[in-house]
């Protein structure tokens, strides 16, 4: 699901203009209880660290910092992650529940989250771009009122669950 796009989820087709949520402070680690080994049961093993995320399969690695953003809003931990243009990013929504993380993300296949995009935003917000031959779409809400409307209306896709493997390593002294 990203590095480039973010290997939790895979390419991403919809890319936003800043980073989510807006003005909001960055993390600068991933929380405590997000720390270690996550799996999907299938082909997807990551390993979330205090301040990035390494994917076992393909040796990716996603580094917190100028183009990684992690930040909280409504619930949800958001990873925007910076593609080659700088008004371009990709953006990734978790919930971690005991064991489990619930991944989510926008997802131009998804019709019924489209026809919320356009719904909450108004179409100057919403715009169809061609990259490399294929249409995107990208995303810019006005505000973090516009952006909570697309994560509680039905704006997200479910991208999938990771389910813990081994607890974070916790330093002793």
């Amino acid at each position: 699901m990203l590095i480039g796009a973010f290997f939790w989820t895979g390419c991403s087709s919809v890319t936003f203009t800043e980073p989510m949520p807006l003005g909001r402070r960055d993390l600068n680690q991933f929380p405590a209880k997000w720390q270690g080994t996550w799996t999907d049961g299938d082909n997807l093993t990551v390993e979330i660290h205090p301040s990035m995320v390494f994917d076992e399969g393909s040796e990716d690695t996603i580094q917190l910092g100028e183009q990684a953003k992690l930040r909280r809003f409504h619930g949800y931990l958001v990873l925007s992650q910076g593609l080659d243009d700088p008004s371009r990013w990709s953006v990734t929504l978790g919930r971690r529940w005991k064991d489990e993380i619930y991944l989510w993300k926008f997802d131009q296949d998804d019709a019924d989250a489209v026809a919320v995009w356009s719904e909450v935003l108004n179409t100057a917000a919403v715009e169809q771009v061609e990259v490399l031959g294929k249409t995107t779409h990208v995303l810019s809400p006005e505000n973090n009122a516009a952006f909570r409307k697309l994560l509680t209306q039905g704006g997200l896709t479910s991208s999938g669950t990771l389910r813990r493997v081994t607890a974070p390593i916790v330093p002793t002294r």
